[in-house]
């Protein structure tokens, strides 16, 4: 059964890899420049308050374009209305929208993606294009400038697509890579195929477990058994969001009720939660212990490393090093692995600032003897990295949430940090209103 298992993952994983490599994308840089890794993947969004001529209006008036060969091309784009959480949202959903559908407010978003601006378009470029420019988007990175365009009136649309999640098969499929996870249950991860890097899964799956113990009676809740649901699903060009809904209950006690509105783009998976624990668990809230982490699977030579931990990695399949000295805490919360073949992730904890926990980092490995960890689809732990938290607050409304990223290269010259501060601080965006 377990080779059934292997070769039909590995066909799985295949031809969802030629399909990603049939669809990669055209950039509109300025000639001459090359992006860093963290520039490739950013997504620039731009506040509804700074694009003045729009507010108020239908966002289906408009459309954005960046120089490419040239002229003036449309770009993939999206505004995205917000909630009254202050997270994007997702029409359908429960968590109520802050102002209305599809018109341009300030608090609302218009988001792109950084690498598809271009150059400055010229008078006789802007006076080529259809339509009336509305507004010159401006980009310093350091001195790399770059520029997108709203334009009114203007019927052309990039047909490229950086995202999709197709909420009947459970399939997240983007121009980098495909997520599969179980349509009744988004906290399951199976398969992960990255573009450029293996056709077989980079991971086994993501592992979320709560260890409660009240008394004599202990339980271990796990992502398979934590009820949850999708409830609303939003498909942009740049992004899509999946906002879902979970709650736990443990001993007949209300643990947490929780939502999410998830956001996927072209290299990011992020996470973000609101999280209501209520007084009553504080009966559980000293022996609560959380782990979620992602068990990759056979990735020999995978290096890792965490925010306060050496600079030297530790090495998956290898025992130098101790995994305890690799830490961080709820103010130095990243954690970062390369799988040397292409594939590169970055980890960030977000949080609100009245979640007071502690935080630790969770590294495992089968080679040095870490016993078998469950549930699993492929026994052993190849290696397994992750977040632990425990001393949990009650009696609170929050957020927190982890983002993740991914690139062939964050790694280059063994100065991750370098990514991780350009992903933190994304170039603010200057508009100009022509």
């Amino acid at each position: 059964m377990k080779s059934l298992f292997s070769f039909r993952s590995c066909v799985t994983s295949i031809l969802i890899f030629n399909f990603l490599l049939l669809s990669s994308p055209v950039f509109a840089l300025p000639d001459g420049d090359e992006l860093s890794p963290a520039r490739a993947i950013e997504v620039s969004v731009i506040k509804g308050e700074l694009l003045t001529p729009l507010l108020g209006n239908n966002a289906s008036n408009y459309s954005v374009m960046a120089v490419v060969d040239d002229q003036l091309q449309a770009i993939p784009f999206q505004f995205d209305d917000v909630n009254k959480r202050g997270f994007i949202y997702a029409p359908g959903g429960k968590l109520e929208i802050d102002g209305q559908e599809n018109i341009l407010e300030p608090q609302d978003q218009l988001a792109l993606m950084y690498k598809d601006t271009g150059p400055q378009a010229s008078a006789t470029q802007k006076s080529a294009v259809e339509g009336k420019i509305l507004a010159e988007i401006s980009f310093n990175d350091h001195g790399r400038q770059s520029y997108a365009y709203v334009l009114e009136g203007n019927s052309q649309r990039s047909d490229k697509s950086y995202t999709y999640f197709d909420k009947d098969t459970g399939l997240i499929k983007t121009s980098a890579y495909s997520l599969q996870v179980k349509p009744s249950n988004l906290l399951v991860w199976e398969d992960f195929i990255y573009k450029g890097s293996q056709t077989r899964s980079l991971l086994d799956t993501m592992k979320l477990r709560v260890h409660v113990k009240m008394g004599f009676m202990k339980a271990t809740i796990t992502n398979r058994l934590i009820p949850n649901r999708i409830v609303a699903v939003k498909n942009g060009p740049v992004r899509s969001i999946i906002e879902m809904d979970a709650g736990l209950s443990v001993f007949g006690i209300q643990l947490a009720t929780a939502g999410a509105s998830v956001v996927v783009t072209e290299n990011t998976t992020e996470f973000p939660v609101y999280i209501t624990i209520p007084s009553a668990a504080s009966v559980l809230a000293d022996n609560l212990f959380v782990e979620i982490s992602l068990d990759f699977d056979n990735l020999k030579g995978m290096a890792y490393r965490s925010e306060l931990g050496p600079k030297e990695p530790l090495i998956a399949g290898e025992t130098k090093g101790n995994p305890a000295d690799y830490k961080v805490d709820l103010e130095h919360s990243w954690l970062s692995a390369s799988s040397r073949k292409n594939w590169d992730i970055i980890a960030l904890f977000k949080r609100d600032p009245n979640f007071i926990a502690t935080l630790g980092a969770l590294y495992k490995d089968q080679t040095r003897d870490d016993d078998p960890d469950g549930p699993e689809r492929v026994e052993g732990s190849f290696p397994q990295v992750g977040y632990t938290a425990q001393d949990i607050p009650t009696g609170i409304s929050t957020f927190l949430g982890i983002d993740l990223f991914y690139s062939p290269d964050f790694w280059q010259g063994n100065n991750v940090e370098a990514a991780i501060e350009e992903i933190k601080n994304h170039i603010p965006a200057q508009v100009n209103i022509l």
